[in-house]
């Protein structure tokens, strides 16, 4: 089906009926509320098509299940009802879970629980420090900047933040803290391992991809697999105390509820 500008740019001035299948109807109002305002005519246009689209398959496919699954099949009640009690019960923990929750973890309470459940903080991938840099592999600078990387030393971040204003290249510094080699691997044009494998034996990583060289100079190293420190993995750390604290809140609203249960008989 055709749909023209002049139909997107009146949808939300009219509810006329845009198709009909059988005993289901698709009004222009129905559409009005999932295309957003402000694109241009042509988007609205072509989202109303795809919408439209979409809605016939729909209710083609709803009519031919209804025309030849099994009658037994076609009671969908009990999925309907289960569904709706499933989707009650979300609703009404969250807003439990919501209005009591202590939402403010202490770096005490942080550290406490990294010192007893370390063990659980152990990084899936490499994690390093240090400092990186993309340029253009045509430029004629590179070999400059590749000396001064290579022979960096850890007290010299300064020099390099000094050339790169005075060379074209991006830089990122994360000397004083630990980023995992996952972050670097798309932009070596090589997977997560082969990466790995290179940043393990050397300080220094170069690769070319797409037109541009990345060079890796790594400070320090925790391999994959050993327990992450603190600092990197604090977000986890603070996202487990709070998970715990969601669980004791409805472990006891469960609790309660069956004694509530209990005094009333």
């Amino acid at each position: 089906m055709l749909v023209s500008c002049e139909f997107a740019q009146r949808i939300s001035h009219s509810d006329a009926v845009v198709m009909k299948i059988g005993k289901s109807v698709l009004y222009e109002s129905d559409l009005a509320g999932l295309i957003p305002q402000g694109i241009s005519s042509e988007d609205s246009a072509a989202m109303a098509a795809r919408l439209i689209e979409k809605w016939k398959l729909e209710q083609l496919l709803v009519a031919k299940a209804e025309a030849e699954l099994p009658a037994a099949q076609l009671d969908v009640s009990s999925e309907m009802e289960s569904y709706r009690r499933s989707l009650l019960i979300y609703r009404f923990e969250s807003m439990y879970v919501s209005e009591r929750l202590d939402t403010v973890v202490t770096d005490m309470e942080v550290e406490e629980y990294y010192r007893e459940n370390a063990a659980f903080f152990r990084t899936p991938a490499m994690l390093v420090r240090g400092y990186f840099v993309k340029m253009d592999e045509d430029s004629p600078n590179l070999a400059t900047v590749r000396y001064n990387l290579k022979n960096l030393g850890d007290t010299d971040t300064e020099e390099m933040e000094m050339l790169s204003a005075k060379v074209s290249f991006s830089y990122y510094n994360f000397y004083d803290y630990w980023e995992s080699l996952t972050e670097f691997a798309p932009d070596f044009g090589m997977g997560l391992e082969a990466l790995a494998q290179k940043a393990a034996s050397s300080s220094f990583v170069e690769a070319s991809h797409d037109g541009m060289v990345s060079l890796l100079r790594i400070w320090e190293r925790i391999p994959a697999g050993e327990i992450a420190p603190l600092d990197y993995c604090r977000d986890a750390v603070r996202e487990r105390i709070l998970n715990l604290r969601k669980k004791e809140l409805l472990d006891n609203l469960e609790r309660d509820l069956l004694m509530e249960s209990f005094s009333v008989k």
